[in-house]
Order: C-alpha cells, then sequence, then structure tokens
C-alpha cells in the first residue's frame, strides 16, 4: 500500500494525483452544500461557450457537465493513465530523457484522459442539459389574485394557486383600470419583452 501511495505522489503521477483529490474534494462540497444551484447560479452546468472544446476538438459534454465533475473525472483517468505508464514505460527512462518525456506526455494523457471522460460522462449529458431542466408553463387564461396595492399600466403583482402553491407573477394592465388588492384577475398574455403579463378584472 506504502508503494502504491509513494507512486502516486511520485512525479510525474503527482502532476495528476494532487488536483485529482483538490477537484474531488470540491465535488463532495459542490453536492453537500448545492452550491451549483445556489450561489454559482447557472453554473450548474459549465455549458462554457462550446466554441473552446470545438477549437480543441473536443467531444461538446466536457462543457455540458458540471465543472467539479468533469474536473474530478478527467483528472481521475490521468492519474490512472500516468500511474500505468510510469510503471511500465516512463520507469525505463532515466536523467534528461525522462523528463523530456513524461512533459510532452502529460499534455497528451490529459487530452486523452478528457476524451475518455466525455465517453463516460455521455451518457448524464441529457441530467445537465439547462434547457430540458424546466418546463416551460403557459399561465395565459389562468385566474390569479392581485397581490400588491393596485395594478397599474407600469407595475403589479398577481399570485396564481395551484395544489397549494402559490406562484407570483409580475402584471400590468392597458391603460387605465381599477384592480386593487385582492381582486381577482384573469391572465390575458405574457408581454412580448418583460417578464410580466397582461391581466384583466373578472
Amino acid at each position: 500500500m506504502s508503494a502504491f501511495i509513494n507512486a502516486l505522489l511520485s512525479y510525474p503521477v503527482v502532476v495528476f494525483s494532487v488536483p485529482f483529490c483538490l477537484f474531488f474534494g470540491l465535488m463532495l462540497i459542490d453536492l453537500i452544500f448545492d452550491l451549483s444551484d445556489g450561489s454559482l447560479g447557472d453554473a450548474d452546468g459549465v455549458d462554457l461557450d462550446s466554441g473552446w472544446s470545438a477549437k480543441l476538438m473536443l467531444p461538446p459534454i466536457v462543457s455540458q457537465v458540471p465543472l467539479p465533475v468533469a474536473l474530478t473525472v478527467s483528472s481521475f483517468f490521468a492519474v490512472v493513465l500516468t500511474y500505468y505508464l510510469d510503471q511500465y514505460l516512463f520507469g525505463l527512462l532515466s536523467g534528461a530523457v525522462f523528463y523530456a518525456v513524461t512533459v510532452l506526455a502529460l499534455f497528451v494523457i490529459y487530452y486523452l484522459s478528457l476524451h475518455i471522460s466525455a465517453f463516460v460522462l455521455k451518457p448524464l449529458g441529457p441530467v445537465f442539459n439547462a434547457k430540458n431542466a424546466f418546463a416551460k408553463i403557459s399561465y395565459e387564461g389562468m385566474r390569479a389574485s392581485v397581490r400588491s396595492n393596485q395594478i397599474s399600466a407600469e407595475h403589479g403583482e398577481v399570485v396564481i394557486r395551484q395544489d397549494g402553491n402559490e406562484i407570483q407573477l409580475d402584471a400590468y394592465i392597458e391603460g387605465e383600470g381599477d384592480i386593487h388588492y385582492g381582486d381577482e384577475v384573469v391572465i390575458i398574455s405574457k408581454h412580448p419583452s418583460l417578464e410580466k403579463y397582461l391581466v384583466a378584472k373578472i
């Protein structure tokens, strides 16, 4: 066991084993405290501009899964590849040749690990696809209660009650109206550019 640990902490395996431990810890913290859905906002599915992955000829899935997961999995496979290469190939080299070969090999190893990770993570792609995260709900035609003091052409708030849940929406009316707190209204349509809904008093 000690020989295995020494191998993990020796060059060149340590180049990937230490980041793997850090990324694994970050992934656990992310899962425990749900950072991806909280303070990191939309970073849960890394979903960086896919242009960078296309330029590197990498599978798109690498940029679609959460960053902690992508880094942990890719660094894990990098550790495995580096460990076995060190045992059966790098160990035969020495001196300047050893360092020259390993430095170049580290880039190739990590590139290969990204492709292996993409293959392994491919089934999880739809799970982390933000477009599939929430179903779109159409509120047109639904009844709601006015939550704000009144509703004007500029602003107002209404509440829809469904199955014991309350959904609050920004609302407005066209022209002038006499809609106040507690009135029942029907949602007519959604504003074409703003996140608010046209309502009319029932």
